[in-house]
């Protein structure tokens, strides 16, 4: 059957029309004859094609158009000062993710938090916990209302805050931490002091 099959063909590298298609039939006739390692020469030569997409007809775009508003969200540069967990830099990012530009709000549930960044309810409860102690965001609770007119709490609306706020507040704690230290250096040496006056005493 295969050997009728080829009857009438020619050489091995002719070109039969499909449609509107022109296929290149391959000069390999088994597997056999395949050789050992592959290559995209030798794909392309076995599958009849050429190596050169664009030689083909097929268009390859490495970086597509995407719309720079709908696309894509900002992470400022000054998140990665304040010293977050992991977890809570990657909420955070889901949550800029999912803000409405405008008015600086969202409200997706824990449940959809945790699917896209992998990780539980309760931790994202956790880390969203972390992210309002940072003055990073703010949450509202909200309620539905049922088909059958039954009140019901809703997901959390998150307002993202500015930077800058939650900048202050981690100077101010960095200052805060500083003071406490020289003053513990300074009471601890006048107490070395004293301690030395009452020994030469």
């Amino acid at each position: 059957m295969r050997e009728s099959a080829h009857k009438g063909r020619g050489k091995t590298d002719s070109t039969e029309r499909v449609g509107k298609y022109n296929m290149k039939e391959s000069s390999y006739k088994s597997y056999d004859e395949l050789p050992l390692f592959l290559n995209a020469a030798t794909v392309a030569k076995v599958l009849g094609v050429s190596a050169h997409p664009g030689r083909c007809g097929v268009k390859y775009t490495p970086w597509p158009k995407r719309d720079p508003i709908k696309n894509y969200f900002q992470l400022p540069n000054e998140i990665f000062l304040l010293g977050l967990s992991p977890g809570a830099l990657a909420v955070y990012s889901y949550l800029l993710c999912c803000e409405n530009r405008s008015t600086y709000q969202c409200w997706p549930s824990y449940r959809t938090i945790g699917r896209a960044v992998r990780m539980s309810a309760n931790t994202v409860r956790k880390y969203v916990c972390e992210l309002e102690d940072h003055q990073l965001i703010s949450t509202e609770s909200t309620t539905v209302t049922t088909r059958d007119g039954l009140k019901r709490n809703g997901s959390l609306l998150y307002t993202i805050r500015p930077i800058q706020l939650a900048l202050d507040r981690f100077y101010e704690q960095q200052l805060a931490q500083m003071d406490t230290a020289a003053e513990r250096q300074r009471v601890a040496k006048a107490l070395a002091l004293r301690s030395n006056s009452a020994h030469s005493a």
